[in-house]
């Protein structure tokens, strides 16, 4: 068997090396997305705020009734990252609102059948910490919805 002595030295040596070699590998490839904030800012937008931090435009009201998390409602929908990276769309499709994320349920409710609503939605009215798909954890993202109807 050999044995080897190391002294203190060679210790922080071999640990500075390790180190460098790991913190190297797990450096950013991917430029960081954009917050709502610089969004908004970047894209010359003008958004309501809700007390919750959603961020949204209505482009147009609906008619009554607008829906409530009980009810069923047909939409079209195009979900993007804030980079414009599209992750996810649907057209004439029917969710209930209630088992749909936290932003869709407050910002659906703002307009009726017929309406069109842009949401721009921060990480803890998403996926938050565990992301979802090609949505990286922590990340604010956007929806454009038509709602067609409120069953």
């Amino acid at each position: 068997m050999i044995r080897f002595k190391l002294n203190h030295r060679w210790i922080i040596l071999l640990t500075f090396a390790l180190s460098s070699v790991l913190f190297s590998s797990c450096g950013d490839d991917e430029e960081a997305l954009p917050t709502i904030e610089e969004y908004v800012t970047t894209n010359s937008l003008t958004t309501q705020v809700t007390s919750s931090g959603l961020h949204y435009i209505i482009e147009n009201e609906g008619t009554p009734p607008n829906p409530e998390v009980r009810n069923a409602i047909t939409i079209n929908y195009s979900g993007y990252l804030l980079n414009g990276q599209q992750f996810d769309s649907g057209s004439n499709v029917t969710f209930t609102l209630g088992n749909l994320i936290q932003g869709w349920q407050e910002g659906l409710q703002l307009i009726g059948s017929g309406g069109s609503i842009r949401l721009f939605i921060p990480a803890n009215l998403a996926y938050g910490s565990r992301g979802a798909g090609s949505i990286p954890p922590n990340t604010d993202i956007g929806f454009d919805i038509d709602l067609i109807s409120v069953q």
